[in-house]
């Protein structure tokens, strides 16, 4: 008799102690099975089938167990799947490729295994480690399984080497500018050169003025007769006489001014040429130049 009373006791302790626990158990059950049936009703399927897990529990009361594990069935059916591939530009598969869906993290690689998603519109940004991103929007279809999304992450490509490009072409070398000093002394050269060459016409004429003048008084004139030969060379060391004095005297006075005034300034160079002209009853001389 008393053995029964300490079981029944005991038993009573046991209902006692695990009435608090079903409680909150059934209160649970209960919750989830509310939050399961807004997240389907708003297409959050994923988090709709979270809470149909909760309240499908042996350990919830049995109605509310039946409607969840037909809630569950019906949103695993409509839950649908995508499989996120990425390519570069030529093609190839990418595998170490950062996905993120709405701005949460997916992945950080591909293996491409379905990945369950909430239907309706998503932007997927895909990423290389590089920094090279894609972005893609695509609209998943409820109860669609293994929907392909896809991104092309094309790397940018180098172009090719700058053609090498030829040297500079030299410029042709300028002389240096003729400081007035200079061009002031080439002029003053070519008039000593013009006075010299006037002077030695001067002594030329000289000379053959005293030649003609000794040659006329050896003729023996008598009676307005003269000897045709001494009279002959007489006139023609005249002209000779006659050429060098003009033009020494012109190309002395010429040196001269060139020598007294000479521009300030440079004009290149300065060329002259001398060259006597001697005929046979006359002569000269011819001078030529440039500046």
């Amino acid at each position: 008799m008393k053995t029964a009373l300490f079981l029944l006791l005991c038993a009573a302790a046991t209902l006692l102690r695990s009435a608090p626990a079903m409680a909150d158990d059934r209160a649970a059950c209960l919750d989830a099975s509310m939050k399961g049936q807004t997240f389907r009703d708003a297409q959050k399927l994923i988090e709709a089938r979270e809470q149909f897990r909760v309240c499908a529990q042996a350990r919830c009361p049995a109605v509310v167990q039946t409607d969840c594990a037909s809630w569950l069935d019906s949103v695993e059916k409509s839950l649908p799947t995508v499989v996120i591939t990425a390519k570069d530009g030529t093609g190839t598969p990418l595998f170490d490729v950062k996905v993120t869906v709405d701005g949460a993290p997916l992945t950080t690689s591909l293996d491409g295994r379905a990945v369950p998603m909430n239907p309706g519109a998503h932007k997927f940004h895909f990423e290389l480690a590089d920094g090279t991103s894609r972005d893609v929007e695509d609209v998943v279809t409820e109860g669609t399984q293994n929907q392909s999304v896809t991104a092309v992450l094309a790397r940018p490509v180098a172009g090719p080497p700058p053609a090498p490009q030829p040297p500079p072409t030299p410029l042709p070398a300028t002389p240096p500018p003729t400081s007035p000093a200079e061009g002031s002394s080439a002029w003053k050269t070519v008039g000593w050169v013009v006075g010299g060459v006037g002077a030695a016409g001067l002594v030329v004429g000289s000379i053959f003025g005293v030649v003609a003048m000794s040659d006329k008084s050896n003729a023996h004139c008598s009676d307005n007769l003269c000897d045709s030969g001494p009279l002959a060379s007489a006139k023609s060391a005249a002209k000779v006489s006659d050429v060098g004095l003009i033009a020494g005297g012109v190309l002395f006075a010429g040196g001269g001014a060139l020598v007294l005034f000479a521009p300030g300034s440079g004009h290149g160079q300065v060329g002259l040429t001398v060259a006597p002209l001697v005929g046979a009853n006359d002569g000269g001389v011819v001078v030529g130049g440039h500046w």
